[in-house]
């Protein structure tokens, strides 16, 4: 009787273990599909960013090239050398406004005209901000799912520890009378052995 509900008791849990290992498994992979796409939407957006960084750098070169330009012939003609200055503020300004549409990260200008914009840092500091996507956590909730096979495993072999146990009682009790005490023996430290393993199973040693 004891070995039957134990193995009933077993039962229920592999049933447990296996549909939570299964919904893990589903969860896992719709996490890892949900990252996978706002990873290409941020990637795209790091790419538009970098191509307008073609057209900042246009603008930061030839804003630098007609401010030397002005300054090389201020001396001998000023006049031109204003409509130069003038040029080259109107070019300031817009390279200031193409500038500050950047928004996963800021280009860096060097000393001389040239313009670097770094998309690892841009596409890291968009993820850090996506909240959608730091709550998606895929690796952890597939290692939660192989737990909860392995569990789901190990519960199984606790079940055949009871059904060896009930074999043994049941032998016990169509055997001869000399005969019933070894088998019932053996049937009782089935269960015992059941119990143990079933106790550490859910507790989480094995």
């Amino acid at each position: 009787m004891a070995a039957s509900l134990a193995g009933a008791g077993v039962a229920f849990s592999v049933s447990n273990a296996s549909s939570t290992a299964a919904d893990l498994d589903q969860r896992a992979r719709q996490q890892a599909l949900q990252k996978q796409q706002l990873l290409t939407g941020r990637q795209s957006q790091v790419g538009e960013e970098l191509r307008l960084t073609g057209a900042y750098q246009e603008l930061v070169l030839t804003r630098k090239l007609l401010q030397e330009q002005a300054d090389r012939v201020r001396a001998a003609n000023p006049v031109l050398a204003n409509v130069l200055d003038q040029e080259a503020q109107g070019l300031d300004a817009l390279a200031r406004s193409t500038g500050a549409g950047f928004r996963a990260a800021s280009p860096e200008v060097e000393a001389d005209g040239t313009v670097r914009y770094d998309r690892a840092r841009a596409l890291a500091n968009l993820l850090s901000q996506d909240l959608n996507y730091q709550e998606l956590h895929p690796e952890q909730t597939a290692r939660e799912a192989d737990e909860a096979h392995d569990r789901a495993i190990r519960l199984v072999g606790v079940g055949i520890v009871f059904a060896l146990a009930l074999f043994f009682l049941t032998l016990a009790q169509l055997a001869r009378p000399g005969r019933r005490l070894p088998l019932a023996g053996a049937g009782a430290l089935a269960i015992g052995a059941g119990a143990v393993l079933w106790a550490l199973v859910e507790r989480g040693p094995l």
